[in-house]
């Protein structure tokens, strides 16, 4: 398994679009880099495994409340 996705691969995960996850990056939900001058952003699998943890979270404790 590879330890750094692209956006492609982490939007496909997430079932999102390629621009949704370049909005998580923007905002800093999720921690990426840019490779090289017009490369395109990597991403940690552990940021994603992080995020996905966050969301299961707020999700499991709204549903709790209910």
């Amino acid at each position: 398994m590879r330890n750094i996705l692209i956006t492609k691969e982490v939007a496909q995960m997430l079932r999102v679009s390629e621009d949704y996850v370049r909005g998580l990056i923007r905002q800093k939900k999720i921690k990426a880099y840019k490779e090289g001058r017009r490369g395109g952003f990597r991403i940690p699998m552990d940021e994603v495994d992080n995020y996905i943890k966050v969301k299961q979270h707020l999700y499991e404790k709204q549903n709790a409340d209910d």
